[in-house]
């Protein structure tokens, strides 16, 4: 019985087709074009009681017992410290504690990340209040509305932060992807071409 051997050609335009998308990839990771930025409104108080939404709260933070937390700058020491932070606050939101309270104290040589994780931490855990103020971040539990008609403080503190991080998965933003297709539309139209011919080459090559 004889065995027919035949040898199969491929285009040596092959290689570079199939590496060019995941050389593309590797560059957009390497100069972070994937990672995912957010913004966030601060209102950091100036010390004056001067409207109904600022009214009362010198004496309101004065009335409480605070845990001070002093991030120093050293990251490990730093990390440490805000993992125990954030059980505790976690700990008086949940018991609905509004005798205490904890105080995030910055040092000159505290990182720019400890700051964005205690309001990261404060977000998550739901706090309903707290009070940036000169180097200090204050959180306590506020007491109920009825009994401090006039402090208002929620509605003047709240920053309107999104944490940088989240668990949820974010529907498909089909608009981005179309804006996307229209920008390297040409580019897009190239590759495409590329491969149809590719194709079509290694086709002719084997009949």
């Amino acid at each position: 019985m004889r065995r027919h051997n035949r040898k199969i050609y491929y285009s040596a335009g092959l290689i570079s087709i199939i590496l060019l998308p995941i050389l593309c990839v590797l560059h957009l990771k390497s100069i972070n074009a994937f990672t995912e930025y957010s913004s966030m409104d601060i209102y950091i108080w100036d010390g004056k009681e001067e409207d109904i939404g600022t009214k009362g709260i010198t004496k309101f933070l004065n009335s409480k017992k605070y845990t001070v937390v002093n991030l120093t700058g050293d990251n490990s020491s730093d990390k440490i410290k805000l993992d125990i932070a954030k059980k505790n606050v976690r700990k008086l939101i949940l018991s609905n504690d509004t005798i205490n309270g904890i105080k995030f104290h910055f040092e000159t040589k505290s990182e720019y990340w400890t700051f964005i994780r205690v309001l990261d931490i404060l977000t998550i855990e739901k706090a309903k209040f707290y009070v940036p103020y000169k180097n200090d971040i204050w959180f306590t539990n506020p007491k109920p509305a009825k009994k401090n008609k006039d402090l208002k403080p929620l509605e003047f503190f709240d920053c309107g932060y999104t944490p940088l991080y989240s668990n949820e998965h974010e529907p498909i933003d089909w608009d981005e992807i179309k804006e996307t297709v229209k920008k390297y539309f040409l580019p897009i139209i190239a590759y495409l071409l590329m491969v149809i011919f590719t194709i079509k080459g290694i086709y002719k090559l084997n009949r």
